[in-house]
């Protein structure tokens, strides 16, 4: 799988190995992700407002996540919560399928 982050908050090399380590983790328990591109940015000065878009690339269509937070423990912390809850539901779907289409093909 491969990780892509662009940075234009300029975030320090902490905040973007926790995010890696992060996903590397989502990684191991999803084995349908094929590749993850996540956008930071920022806005505003006081209080600065940061934002995450998140490509997850899974058989089919792509998935895109979007979230703002003030805080960058918050919105890590909602990010990584939505990216498994979205690989989740898809996980279940494509399984769900795969069993389908044995049961299918055993009559």
């Amino acid at each position: 799988m491969q990780i892509t982050i662009r940075n234009n908050a300029q975030l320090r090399k902490k905040y973007l190995r926790f995010i890696k380590w992060k996903l590397n983790k989502l990684k191991r328990k999803f084995k349908h992700l094929l590749y993850v591109e996540v956008f930071i940015k920022s806005e505003g000065q006081s209080p600065k407002t940061y934002i995450t878009n998140v490509r997850l690339g899974v058989t089919g269509h792509d998935i895109l996540i979007q979230n703002k937070s003030e805080n960058l423990g918050e919105l890590f912390s909602k990010t990584t919560q939505s990216v498994h809850r979205y690989l989740a539901k898809n996980k279940s779907s494509k399984t769900n399928r795969r069993k389908e289409n044995v049961y299918l093909n055993a009559r």
